[in-house]
């Protein structure tokens, strides 16, 4: 592993799959509520937002089919087919943007 390559302990990996939790939450493509007390946990959407933090810092960004093709594992079925193309961009801008801000 090279030095500069985030451990899975680091606070940036916490805190990016923190981030990514938040926009799924935020997005909520099947009304789970997450986070809230009649909803889903929190941390509902866990799985996925540690394999799409994983993505952004291996890649440096994470695109639409990435998502999808998560998103297919866990859910058979594209993110992108449950929210729509244009907001499943959306969201990667916003996931994208996580790593600028880094």
């Amino acid at each position: 592993m090279h030095s500069d390559e985030v451990q899975p302990s680091s606070y940036k990996w916490r805190s990016t799959v923190a981030a990514v939790i938040a926009l799924l939450n935020d997005l909520d493509p099947y009304g789970l509520e997450p986070g809230t007390p009649a909803g889903a946990p929190n941390d509902e959407y866990e799985p996925e937002a540690h394999r799409i933090a994983s993505l952004l810092f291996k890649s440096g960004s994470v695109s639409s089919t990435q998502v999808d093709a998560i998103w297919q594992e866990w859910f058979q079925e594209p993110l992108s087919e449950v929210i729509g193309a244009a907001t499943a961009e959306r969201f990667c801008v916003s996931i994208n943007s996580l790593n600028d801000s880094a």
